[in-house]
């Protein structure tokens, strides 16, 4: 069982659903170190390694299964690799969790803006679930 990071489109119940099979529990955590980015003509984000002042907040899913978990790595694709870090959860509670990351090689996409979650919710997570989800239904 492994506990999953999330920060971007997957701390989203309407995405996780989608992607995972599994029923989880979740809490809000912080991941120090790394900075959340936008990426050019994407409404998601990536996380890059920053400096220890830098944190980003997300979503911690508890004793997450192999098999969700290989779903995930399938999920997010050749952009990303995939290791353990510690993150803090709600409770103040240190524990290590997957995180998905940046490869060194797609910096050239990452955006200059900052990826905002409020306009994900309202606006961008519309066009991610159509162009990641519905239109694999067509095909």
């Amino acid at each position: 069982m492994f506990h999953v990071f999330t920060y971007g489109s997957l701390m989203f119940d309407t995405v996780w659903s989608r992607v995972v099979a599994g029923s989880y529990d979740r809490s809000e955590a912080l991941l120090r170190g790394y900075d959340r980015k936008g990426l050019l003509g994407e409404v998601y984000p990536v996380i890059v390694p920053s400096s220890v002042l830098s944190q980003v907040q997300g979503i911690v899913y508890h004793d997450v299964s192999l098999s969700d978990l290989t779903r995930l790595d399938l999920f997010e694709g050749e952009y990303y690799f995939r290791k353990t870090e510690q993150v803090v959860t709600e409770k103040m509670v240190i524990i290590p969790a997957e995180i998905y990351i940046l490869k060194e090689e797609y910096y050239t996409l990452i955006s200059p803006r900052k990826w905002d979650p409020v306009h994900f919710t309202t606006t961008g997570i519309h066009y991610f679930i159509h162009k990641y989800f519905d239109a694999d239904k067509q095909q």
